[in-house]
């Protein structure tokens, strides 16, 4: 299992977040947001996934989390990073009929989003579910060690119905260093999936990545180009979420 790099700080409102470097905005993104083989490759399999691809059998994945989920930042569901993966995992895979269904609702924390499992991940029957947590937790203060209970227990209550899990750690962003403290909550989340043995899908370290190799600004794109920057943020989450889920299903 990977273990926590240099933890730091996220981003909290979506709205606020994913903005596309100019130098980088005519550029083909995935030729451009790749990231090192280390933050996107965990120890955990997904087998059932796996299963599924190799026979070529519908396959469907349920997508719950925040307000990135939900594609609070970008004009339509349709450039939410679920829909993206959708789209990325369909090319990759032409022969299989894959759904990836997005279940975002805006500022929730771990506990409302494992009180909807029932109607919202279970009675969809997924093979997986991408589990995408932590921001709003941090955001209201809540105990980490509650934060991590929280994970392990709805972990559980998934593959009680056969569901494998991934995990999806919170935004990255310089500007909420001095607002908010997000450490304990990335540490407490890298914790939960050594112990329940969940893949860890990096995306704050991998954003970080990104922001430092000067690939992406999230603080200084003008107001009108904010949705356009979003949507292109979460192309490239969706395109090394595959990345992941390829990597998990070998």
């Amino acid at each position: 299992m990977t273990a926590m790099r240099r933890p730091g700080v996220v981003l909290a409102i979506a709205t606020a977040a994913v903005l596309l470097a100019g130098t980088a905005a005519a550029e083909d993104a995935d030729q451009h947001c790749q990231a090192p083989r280390e933050l996107i490759e965990d120890t955990p399999k997904l087998p059932a996934l796996a299963t599924s691809l190799r026979h070529h059998a519908p396959t469907k994945i349920v997508v719950i989390g925040g307000s990135s989920t939900a594609g609070a930042a970008v004009l339509s569901l349709a450039q939410a990073y679920p829909a993206q993966l959708q789209e990325e995992l369909l090319r990759r895979h032409p022969d299989v009929p894959i759904t990836v269904a997005n279940k975002g609702v805006p500022r929730q924390t771990a506990q409302e989003m494992v009180d909807r499992f029932v109607p919202d991940v279970i009675a969809e029957a997924p093979i997986l579910a991408i589990w995408e947590t932590g921001t709003t937790d941090a955001v209201r203060g809540i105990d980490a060690e509650v934060f991590s209970s929280v994970l392990e227990a709805g972990v559980a209550a998934l593959r009680d119905h056969h569901i494998e899990v991934m995990f999806v750690n919170m935004q990255y962003s310089r500007r909420t260093a001095s607002i908010i403290g997000f450490d304990r909550y990335l540490e407490a989340m890298q914790r939960a999936s050594d112990v329940e043995e969940v893949y860890l899908f990096q995306r704050f370290e991998i954003m970080k990545y990104w922001s430092e190799a000067g690939i992406f600004d999230y603080e200084n794109v003008p107001k009108e180009d904010r949705s356009r920057a979003a949507a292109t943020v979460y192309d490239c989450v969706a395109k090394r979420l595959a990345d992941a889920i390829d990597f998990a299903t070998q």
